[in-house]
């Protein structure tokens, strides 16, 4: 089953009015990293990095020498119902963002295997939204490199690009897998989707009856058994 759609349906045409939403493509928007300043601070031989267990946290007047502010478009990730601004986005101002990184200068070896999703699990692929079909020019969402910012970086007038359907139920399907090592099913989370989400709908017992016919017989099948047979293998 393929990872992801084809170019030509990888974004959507967006008005500026339209509201943020979970996987538009934003500029302005920083992404940070906080090395420890032992490291950041320092010059080390190559491939000399100190073990990470034998650095002591640094007194946190440090920590900031070690912040790397990164100036990367970003993709933002979590589902729009958590910061929609008529519901929970008026209760925080928290907004989670992915930097978005160019494959050709990010030291992948094999980038193939990056475009295809058969690797690189942390990875969304992210055809350039000016000209999808040039492989040349293709970025990637590093869910590795993901930063809370405040709601006023997320401004509509700097949105670059918004996914289509299919490129969106694709990138759910990732984050599912990166988070949690296991990939539904392209048609079980665009359900999910028409049904405003799998959550609600737990909030009653669902007959397995009505996964059967929702899933089919072989899904079902194994989606019990990845929930309750201990033997199941969980990797």
């Amino acid at each position: 089953m393929a990872w992801y759609p084809r170019r030509a349906r990888y974004f959507a045409t967006v008005d500026e009015a339209a509201e943020i939403e979970q996987g538009d493509i934003l500029w302005g928007v920083p992404s940070l990293r906080a090395s420890h300043p032992a490291v950041a601070d320092r010059f080390l031989p190559h491939g000399e990095m100190p073990n990470a267990e034998d650095l002591d946290p640094p007194p946190l007047s440090e920590v900031l020498r070690g912040l790397r502010v990164e100036s990367d478009a970003v993709m933002v990730m979590p589902h729009t119902c958590d910061f929609h601004g008529p519901e929970k986005g008026r209760t925080h101002r928290d907004r989670l963002v992915a930097r978005i990184v160019g494959l050709a200068r990010s030291g992948v070896e094999h980038a193939d295997l990056l475009r295809s999703g058969e690797g690189y699990g942390h990875t969304f692929l992210v055809p350039f939204w000016g000209d999808p079909a040039n492989s040349a020019r293709d970025t990637f969402a590093n869910f590795r490199q993901m930063t809370t910012v405040d709601a006023s970086y997320l401004s509509r007038k700097r949105r670059l690009a918004r996914l289509s359907a299919p490129a969106l139920i694709a990138l759910r399907r990732r984050l599912a897998n990166f988070f949690t090592d296991y990939a539904p099913s392209p048609i079980e989370l665009a359900e999910a989707d028409q049904r405003g989400g799998l959550i609600r709908e737990a909030r009653t017992l669902v007959p397995v009856e009505r996964l059967r016919s929702a899933l089919g017989d072989e899904q079902t099948n194994e989606l019990l058994r990845r929930l309750f047979d201990p033997r199941a293998r969980t990797s």
